[in-house]
């Protein structure tokens, strides 16, 4: 799988925040976004289904 670099902003604290607990748990931050983004697309084509059977 190929990869793509993207610059985000994020709150220096939740930053700070989200490292010390993902870190406990050995989670990479990119690792975590690329999971969630994928939940996110899974959760809205759902609803795209949902209203086209409507």
């Amino acid at each position: 799988m190929a990869t793509r670099r993207q610059n985000i902003s994020l709150d220096p604290e939740v930053f700070e925040e989200f490292c010390e607990y993902a870190a406990r748990k050995g989670i990479k931050i990119s690792t975590w976004v690329n999971q969630q983004m994928k939940e996110f697309i899974e959760q809205e084509k759902k609803l795209e289904e949902e209203k086209s059977t409507k």
